[in-house]
C-alpha cells in the first residue's frame, strides 16, 4: 500500500513529546451552563454526566488556553517551518469517525515575537447541537499562514491552509451521560448479528487503557430490537430496562475475561489496582468495578447477579439524585 509524499517539512512525529506545551480546557454550553466534564484519565473526559446538557438539543463550547508557546521558537529558525519574518497558525480541531465530522476552531496566529512576549493562545471551538455523539478527539494543529521572504523558503509550506502535524497529545472526549463512562460503540452487525457483543482487543489488560480501541460493549445498529436500548422520548437520559440488562452483562462478562486472562494473578491485581477513579488501564477499571460493586467473582453464575444488582442500585441513585 502506497502513502502519497507531503511536497514540504511537516512537524515530526515525536514533537508533542519534545516541546513542552501545556494546556486547559474548558467546557460549556449556551451562556454559561456546565456539561458536566469529569476527568477520567489525564487525556480522557466524559461529558454529560449529572448535567441537563444533551449533545442532541445543546451546543458545546470547547475552549483551551495555551500556555509556553516560547518552546515553539525553532519553527521560525533555519530548519524550522516558517521564516522569522513569517507566520504560523494553530487552531483546535474535533474528529470522529463515530459521528463522521471533522470540525476546526478559528485560528489562532503565531510569530516569533509573539513566542517571547509571554503571550497565551486561545483556541475556542464551537460544536452544534444534533453534531456529535459517541467518543471523538480534540487536538491542537499547526498549519501554515504566511511563511516570509527571509532566507531560503526551500522546502517550506508555501500554500496557507497547509496541516502540518499536531502540537500536542489528542484529548479524548466522551459523550452521552453517565453511561459514557463506559466504552460504548453502535456498529452495523447485520440484521441476523447479536443485539451487542464485547470487544476485547488487549493483549494485557494490565498494559491498554480503558477505552474503546481495546475494550468496548459494540450495538448493533441493525437489530429489530435496537431502538428499544434507548429510554423514553420523553427523558432521553433515562436508560431502557433492555439497556441495564445488555451494560451489566458485559461488565460481568468483562470483569470474567479479565479473571481469566490474569489467573492466578487476578486477585493481587484486583487489590492493587482501580483505587481511584483515574482507569488508567483495562485492569484499573474493571478492580474498580469490583470494589465499588462489591461483585462476586467466585462464579460466573454469581458475578452476572452480583453485576446486575449493583447497576441496577447505581442507575436508581442517579435517577433519584436529579
Amino acid at each position: 500500500m502506497s502513502s502519497p509524499l507531503i511536497p514540504y517539512r511537516t512537524l515530526p512525529a515525536n514533537l508533542p513529546e519534545d516541546y513542552c506545551l501545556s494546556t486547559r480546557y474548558a467546557f460549556i454550553y449556551g451562556n454559561d451552563g456546565n456539561p458536566g466534564a469529569k476527568k477520567i484519565t489525564e487525556n480522557q473526559y466524559s461529558l454529560g454526566a449529572d448535567s441537563d446538557w444533551s449533545a442532541d438539543t445543546d451546543n458545546l463550547i470547547v475552549r483551551c488556553t495555551v500556555h509556553g508557546l516560547q518552546e515553539l521558537a525553532p519553527l521560525f529558525e533555519v530548519g524550522g517551518l516558517a521564516a522569522s519574518n513569517g507566520e504560523l497558525l494553530i487552531a483546535l480541531e474535533w474528529t470522529s469517525s463515530e459521528s463522521c465530522w471533522r470540525e476546526l476552531s478559528r485560528p489562532f496566529a503565531l510569530t516569533k515575537s509573539l513566542l517571547f512576549s509571554g503571550a497565551t493562545a486561545e483556541l475556542v471551538l464551537e460544536l452544534p447541537a444534533g453534531s456529535i455523539r459517541g467518543n471523538g478527539l480534540i487536538a491542537v494543529q499547526l498549519i501554515s499562514g504566511n511563511i516570509g521572504n527571509e532566507g531560503l523558503l526551500i522546502g517550506l509550506p508555501s500554500k496557507t491552509g497547509s496541516r502540518l502535524g499536531q502540537l500536542i497529545p489528542s484529548l479524548e472526549i466522551i459523550i452521552d451521560g453517565d453511561g459514557s463512562l463506559f466504552p460504548i460503540l453502535e456498529e452495523s452487525l447485520d440484521s441476523t448479528g447479536p443485539l451487542w457483543e464485547i470487544r476485547s482487543t488487549w493483549s494485557d489488560p494490565r498494559d491498554e487503557p480503558f477505552t474503546s480501541d481495546y475494550a468496548a460493549l459494540i450495538l448493533n445498529k441493525d437489530h429489530e430490537l435496537f431502538d428499544q436500548l434507548r429510554g423514553p422520548i420523553t427523558d432521553p437520559q433515562r436508560q431502557s430496562p433492555l439497556m441495564r440488562q445488555v451494560v451489566s452483562s458485559w461488565i460481568a462478562l468483562l470483569v470474567s475475561q479479565v479473571k481469566n486472562d490474569l489467573g492466578a494473578d487476578f486477585d493481587a491485581v484486583m487489590n492493587h489496582s482501580g483505587l481511584t477513579h483515574d482507569f488508567s488501564s483495562i485492569a484499573d477499571a474493571v478492580a474498580a468495578f469490583v470494589r465499588l460493586g462489591e461483585l462476586d467473582t467466585g462464579s460466573l453464575g454469581a458475578l452476572f447477579s452480583s453485576t446486575q444488582r449493583w447497576f441496577d442500585r447505581r442507575i436508581r441513585d442517579i435517577e433519584v439524585s436529579k
